[in-house]
Protein backbone atom coordinates (compact mmCIF):
# COMPACT_ATOMS: atom_id res chain seq x y z
CA UNK A 1 0.00 0.00 0.00
CA UNK A 2 1.47 3.31 -0.95
CA UNK A 3 1.75 6.04 1.81
CA UNK A 4 -0.38 9.55 1.21
CA UNK A 5 2.20 11.84 0.76
CA UNK A 6 0.58 15.13 2.47
CA UNK A 7 -2.34 13.91 4.12
CA UNK A 8 -3.75 17.15 5.49
CA UNK A 9 -3.40 18.81 1.74
CA UNK A 10 -4.90 15.75 -0.10
CA UNK A 11 -1.62 15.66 -2.02
CA UNK A 12 -1.17 11.62 -2.46
CA UNK A 13 2.21 11.89 -4.58
CA UNK A 14 5.08 13.93 -4.75
CA UNK A 15 5.88 12.96 -8.35
CA UNK A 16 2.85 13.37 -10.43
CA UNK A 17 3.58 11.90 -14.47
CA UNK A 18 0.95 11.84 -17.24
CA UNK A 19 -1.18 8.57 -15.53
CA UNK A 20 -1.19 10.19 -11.87
CA UNK A 21 -2.07 13.89 -13.13
CA UNK A 22 -4.39 15.21 -15.87
CA UNK A 23 -3.40 18.51 -16.90
CA UNK A 24 -6.29 19.22 -18.45
CA UNK A 25 -8.58 18.69 -15.39
CA UNK A 26 -6.22 20.17 -13.26
CA UNK A 27 -7.66 23.65 -11.71
CA UNK A 28 -4.99 26.23 -12.45
CA UNK A 29 -6.54 28.65 -10.82
CA UNK A 30 -4.26 31.91 -11.23
CA UNK A 31 -0.80 29.31 -10.52
CA UNK A 32 2.19 31.59 -10.10
CA UNK A 33 4.87 30.66 -12.65
CA UNK A 34 8.14 31.67 -11.14
CA UNK A 35 10.57 31.39 -14.21
CA UNK A 36 10.66 28.78 -16.99
CA UNK A 37 13.35 27.33 -19.08
CA UNK A 38 13.68 25.06 -22.33
CA UNK A 39 16.95 23.05 -22.05
CA UNK A 40 18.55 20.40 -24.65
CA UNK A 41 19.86 16.89 -23.21
CA UNK A 42 21.73 16.98 -26.26
CA UNK A 43 24.30 19.70 -25.10
CA UNK A 44 27.62 19.33 -25.90
CA UNK A 45 26.90 16.77 -29.16
CA UNK A 46 28.20 18.29 -32.46
CA UNK A 47 25.37 19.55 -34.76
CA UNK A 48 25.84 19.51 -38.24
CA UNK A 49 24.93 22.86 -39.66
CA UNK A 50 22.68 21.54 -42.28
CA UNK A 51 19.04 21.87 -41.00
CA UNK A 52 17.41 20.23 -43.69
CA UNK A 53 19.01 17.02 -43.30
CA UNK A 54 16.64 16.69 -39.69
CA UNK A 55 13.88 13.74 -39.40
CA UNK A 56 10.72 15.81 -38.05
CA UNK A 57 9.56 12.57 -36.44
CA UNK A 58 13.00 12.05 -34.34
CA UNK A 59 12.39 12.74 -31.03
CA UNK A 60 13.03 16.21 -29.56
CA UNK A 61 15.66 16.20 -26.92
CA UNK A 62 14.48 19.66 -25.32
CA UNK A 63 12.51 19.97 -22.14
CA UNK A 64 10.65 23.07 -21.10
CA UNK A 65 10.47 23.55 -17.02
CA UNK A 66 8.36 25.45 -15.21
CA UNK A 67 9.37 26.71 -11.50
CA UNK A 68 5.60 27.87 -9.91
CA UNK A 69 3.01 27.62 -7.31
CA UNK A 70 1.41 24.07 -7.61
CA UNK A 71 -2.01 24.90 -5.74
CA UNK A 72 -2.78 21.63 -4.71
CA UNK A 73 -6.24 22.01 -3.13
CA UNK A 74 -8.42 25.44 -2.61
CA UNK A 75 -10.18 25.41 1.02
CA UNK A 76 -13.28 27.27 1.69
CA UNK A 77 -12.72 28.85 5.05
CA UNK A 78 -15.29 31.15 7.31
CA UNK A 79 -14.38 34.92 7.89
CA UNK A 80 -12.28 36.82 8.56
CA UNK A 81 -9.86 34.08 6.13
CA UNK A 82 -12.24 33.80 3.21
CA UNK A 83 -10.26 31.07 0.85
CA UNK A 84 -6.81 29.57 1.58
CA UNK A 85 -4.91 27.48 -0.57
CA UNK A 86 -2.57 24.06 -0.19
CA UNK A 87 0.19 25.62 -2.13
CA UNK A 88 3.91 24.00 -3.04
CA UNK A 89 6.52 24.60 -4.93
CA UNK A 90 6.84 22.46 -7.61
CA UNK A 91 8.96 22.20 -11.03
CA UNK A 92 6.85 20.90 -14.19
CA UNK A 93 8.58 19.39 -17.06
CA UNK A 94 7.83 18.81 -20.14
CA UNK A 95 9.65 16.66 -22.55
CA UNK A 96 10.91 15.68 -25.39
CA UNK A 97 9.09 19.46 -26.85
CA UNK A 98 9.26 20.91 -30.21
CA UNK A 99 7.35 23.61 -32.01
CA UNK A 100 7.35 26.24 -29.44
CA UNK A 101 5.55 29.42 -30.65
CA UNK A 102 3.83 32.09 -28.61
CA UNK A 103 4.68 35.02 -26.32
CA UNK A 104 5.80 36.55 -22.83
CA UNK A 105 4.33 39.98 -23.25
CA UNK A 106 5.76 41.29 -19.75
CA UNK A 107 9.16 40.21 -17.93
CA UNK A 108 7.96 42.64 -15.30
CA UNK A 109 5.04 41.40 -14.26
CA UNK A 110 4.66 37.65 -12.70
CA UNK A 111 3.50 35.29 -14.90
CA UNK A 112 0.15 33.61 -14.09
CA UNK A 113 -0.80 30.47 -15.36
CA UNK A 114 -5.13 30.61 -15.81
CA UNK A 115 -5.65 27.33 -18.27
CA UNK A 116 -3.49 24.63 -19.65
CA UNK A 117 -5.22 22.40 -22.44
CA UNK A 118 -4.56 19.87 -25.53
CA UNK A 119 -4.97 21.13 -28.65
CA UNK A 120 -5.48 20.28 -32.29
CA UNK A 121 -1.77 20.17 -33.87
CA UNK A 122 -1.17 23.74 -35.68
CA UNK A 123 1.03 22.79 -38.29
CA UNK A 124 1.80 20.08 -40.56
CA UNK A 125 4.38 17.85 -39.01
CA UNK A 126 4.44 13.90 -39.24
CA UNK A 127 4.01 13.49 -35.78
CA UNK A 128 1.14 12.59 -33.67
CA UNK A 129 2.05 13.64 -30.31
CA UNK A 130 0.03 15.98 -27.61
CA UNK A 131 -0.35 19.70 -28.23
CA UNK A 132 -0.62 22.27 -25.54
CA UNK A 133 -1.88 25.54 -25.05
CA UNK A 134 -0.71 27.45 -21.58
CA UNK A 135 -3.03 30.38 -21.66
CA UNK A 136 -2.54 32.87 -18.61
CA UNK A 137 -1.55 36.98 -17.36
CA UNK A 138 1.32 37.87 -19.78
CA UNK A 139 1.55 34.78 -21.56
CA UNK A 140 0.58 32.47 -24.03
CA UNK A 141 2.86 29.19 -25.33
CA UNK A 142 2.00 26.48 -27.63
CA UNK A 143 4.23 23.10 -27.94
CA UNK A 144 4.15 19.59 -28.55
CA UNK A 145 5.18 17.70 -25.89
CA UNK A 146 5.59 13.82 -25.59
CA UNK A 147 5.09 13.76 -21.67
CA UNK A 148 5.23 15.69 -18.52
CA UNK A 149 5.82 15.25 -14.69
CA UNK A 150 5.38 17.25 -11.55
CA UNK A 151 7.68 17.16 -9.05
CA UNK A 152 6.39 19.46 -5.51
CA UNK A 153 9.44 20.15 -4.09
CA UNK A 154 8.47 21.44 -0.52
CA UNK A 155 5.40 20.01 1.88
CA UNK A 156 2.34 22.20 0.73
CA UNK A 157 1.55 25.23 2.78
CA UNK A 158 -1.93 26.61 3.97
CA UNK A 159 -2.23 29.79 3.44
CA UNK A 160 -2.32 32.57 0.08
CA UNK A 161 -1.78 31.11 -3.52
CA UNK A 162 1.50 32.49 -3.99
CA UNK A 163 4.48 31.35 -1.74
CA UNK A 164 7.63 34.11 -0.64
CA UNK A 165 10.73 33.13 -1.95
CA UNK A 166 11.81 31.94 1.04
CA UNK A 167 8.67 29.21 1.37
CA UNK A 168 9.55 27.77 -2.19
CA UNK A 169 13.00 27.70 -1.22
CA UNK A 170 14.34 30.65 -4.10
CA UNK A 171 13.57 29.81 -8.14
CA UNK A 172 14.47 26.21 -8.58
CA UNK A 173 13.59 23.30 -11.70
CA UNK A 174 15.13 20.72 -9.30
CA UNK A 175 13.38 17.48 -10.47
CA UNK A 176 13.29 16.23 -6.96
CA UNK A 177 10.23 15.17 -5.21
CA UNK A 178 10.12 16.41 -1.21
CA UNK A 179 9.31 12.55 -0.16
Amino acid sequence: METVAHPESGLWKATLTAPDLDLVETPWGHCRIHALAVTNDDEGRPWDDEMDDLDPTAPSALKLHFDLDYIVREVQSGPPRGIEFWVAPATLIFSNVWGIVGSLRSVCMPLELTNLRQIPSWHDWPVDEPCWHLEGRDMDLRFQAWTYTLYVRRPPRLGHRVLWMDERGGISFDPHPFT
